[in-house]
């Protein structure tokens, strides 16, 4: 090692001036590798983002492929959080939360009449089985195992049923599809929660066919009350004449039935006196009877009454003369030619 300050101090120079002379080109080759940096790491970006810098979020777990390790990661489970994964190696994301798919099954009924149904299938990966799930079955789990399996199960079910049957009976239905189709597609490392019979839709024919059935039951039902309602009222009718018999009975054989009909008349009277839409004029009484009430109508539409003119007897003229009679006779006008034997008489 050389001690020599003066070694130190040449060094330095040339240290020095050599900065000055190439700190331009150095700043110049800093930049454009920066540059060329930033470059590719924007170019790159989206496949590190979902190959290398992965993030779970909530309900999310991840099983790691590893290319140069065996494949497969079967004994770790990456959780929720931030990872960074090699190139190379691959991280699967599966959801743990409930999902829910729809799916419509084409089925036959017990006398052969297709129907279609409308299913929804809530589902979720078993998560202490989740690197089993990746490698048996995989990512399109719902493709290959839920779907399947649910539909395999709704036609068996329907099969034993008429379509008058499944009218209200989606609960029932669907209960026997979970019971049939948990185990199996248990068996498959998915969790079946649930399965909901939205709709049963049959042919247009069977729709019509069933409505034309219930209008007519309930057409039976309605004469059937109708029935019934005639009978009410006979029975009502026959009582209420009955008692009116009974009444009129009694009012006869008591003997009071013109007082009776005195009351009857008091009645009417107070319900008149009662009207403001009526002139009540009193005519007058006689000894055991009403007095007469005459209803006329209102000043403004009363209309006079002419009286008819009395006629006249016309009286019986005596006889008169022949003179008198010919010249009392006013002359008669006539086209005619008078005859010769009216003349002489007239002379």
């Amino acid at each position: 090692m050389n001690d020599n300050p003066g070694f130190f101090r040449t060094r330095w120079r040339r240290l020095t001036s050599w900065w000055a002379d190439r700190r331009q080109q150095i700043a110049v080759h800093l930049l454009l590798l920066f540059l060329g940096f930033s470059f590719l790491l924007v170019y790159f970006w989206p496949f590190l983002r979902s190959r290398v810098f992965v993030s779970l979020d909530s309900g999310q777990a991840g099983i790691l492929w590893q290319r140069f390790a065996g494949g497969t990661n079967l004994n770790y489970i990456y959780t929720e959080g931030f990872h960074i994964v090699m190139p190379w190696n691959r991280l699967y994301v599966y959801d743990l939360r409930l999902k829910q798919t729809p799916h419509t099954v084409l089925a036959l009924c017990k006398n052969g009449l297709p129907v279609e149904i409308e299913v929804s299938i809530r589902h979720r990966p078993t998560y202490p089985s989740l690197p089993l799930l990746h490698t048996v079955v995989g990512p399109n789990y719902v493709e290959v195992v839920v779907k399947p399996e649910i539909e395999a199960h709704v036609r068996a079910t329907v099969s034993q049923f008429d379509p008058a049957e499944l009218f209200g009976s989606e609960g029932y239905v669907s209960s026997l599809v979970v019971q049939g189709a948990m185990g199996e597609i248990k068996q498959r490392y998915v969790s079946l929660d649930d399965l909901l019979i939205k709709q049963i839709m049959f042919p247009k024919q069977v729709l019509d066919a069933v409505q034309a059935k219930l209008v007519e039951e309930q057409r039976a039902l309605e004469y059937q009350y109708r029935i019934q309602q005639a009978q009410s009222e006979a029975e009502r009718k026959r009582i209420e004449a009955d008692g009116i018999r009974a009444f009129q009975e009694s009012v006869a054989s008591s003997g009071s039935f013109r007082d009776f009909l005195t009351y009857a008349g008091i009645q009417a009277t107070l319900e008149l006196a009662k009207s403001n839409n009526s002139k009540v004029v009193v005519f007058g009484n006689n000894e055991n009877g009403l007095p007469l009430m005459l209803n006329l109508p209102p000043d403004n539409e009363s209309k006079p009454t002419v009286s008819p003119r009395p006629t006249e007897t016309p009286r019986a003229a005596p006889a008169p003369s022949a003179a008198g009679k010919a010249s009392s006779a006013p002359p008669k006008r006539s086209s005619a030619a008078p005859s010769p034997g009216a003349a002489g008489n007239a002379q």
